[in-house]
């Protein structure tokens, strides 16, 4: 039984440099939308999607984030790809891309992965619905009815799902453990060096991928799980104060109240950032 009861898995953070560089790329590239924004947070959208992508603009000196810690984005057809990576190819200086591959292979998906000037690694995939058919659950398409957006599909491409967020971890097994007795999460699919985790309210999922060295993030850059009441919010600060090092918790951030939430932030045994909100 897990220590957390939560809702939903509703958002990813995401650091970049400059809003100016990296909200195009979302929202002209990616079919985002921005649906709140201040001077340094952004809150954005997928048309498809209900969890949200929470940008935080973090200045001139934000880290360059490795390959491993990306989101993605799926297109439902696979000749879709192929215009995808011809059409980034063709804006990437207008976008300011890098290290944009070719569609390739792996793990069942064919992807194309980029790298956007806030410092910051994103995917556009491609997978075989009918992959799930033979127990590769995260291959199921994540929208009800396709979108449908005219100024997108005019390039060949478009996105129909924000599907997934990326993490590192140091040993499968043991991060397996955390997340599903203490975060309440379940296996989506594993591999090797591999796992992917989900919400069971949900499709969207995160990719862990077993590395060494590790790129340790900082906090802004983490996962939001929703409890239902202030209460029980309060009550995990409390139970992980106690005994979050037992659990795996290594470092816990004091509990916040604003806006009509309340939070607080944790990372786990391989010093990986959530956090827990109402």
């Amino acid at each position: 039984m897990s220590i957390l009861k939560t809702t939903g898995l509703i958002a990813g953070h995401y650091e970049c440099r400059s809003f100016a560089e990296t909200l195009p790329v979302f929202t002209d590239l990616l079919a985002m939308e921005i649906v709140e924004r201040t001077a340094i947070v952004a809150t954005l959208k997928h048309p498809n999607t209900e969890w949200r992508l929470i940008v935080h603009e973090g200045g001139p000196y934000a880290p360059e984030k490795s390959f491993d810690n990306h989101y993605g984005f799926r297109v439902a057809h696979h000749e879709e790809m192929e215009a995808a990576w011809k059409h980034l190819e063709a804006n990437k200086e207008k976008y300011g891309l890098s290290k944009i591959t070719k569609p390739q292979s792996a793990h069942f998906a064919y992807s194309i992965y980029f790298r956007e000037p806030g410092g910051n690694h994103l995917e556009i995939e491609y997978y075989n619905p009918g992959g799930a058919q033979h127990g590769r659950a995260h291959t199921a398409g994540q929208w009800d009815k396709p979108l449908a957006d005219e100024r997108l599909s005019q390039r060949g491409y478009l996105p129909q799902a924000f599907t997934h967020g990326t993490l590192q971890c140091d040993n499968i097994e043991r991060s397996r453990q955390f997340y599903t007795e203490v975060l309440g999460l379940e296996i989506l699919a594993g591999f090797n060096n591999a796992q992917y985790i989900k919400h069971a309210s949900a499709p969207w999922y995160i990719v862990v991928l077993k590395r060494s060295p590790r790129q340790y993030l900082a906090p802004v850059n983490r996962f939001t799980l929703q409890m239902d009441s202030a209460a029980a919010v309060e009550q995990a600060h409390r139970e992980f104060s106690i005994n979050g090092a037992a659990a795996g918790i290594i470092e816990l951030g004091k509990l916040d109240a604003a806006d009509g939430k309340t939070s607080f932030i944790f990372s786990d045994l391989d010093r990986n950032w959530w956090e827990l909100n109402s």
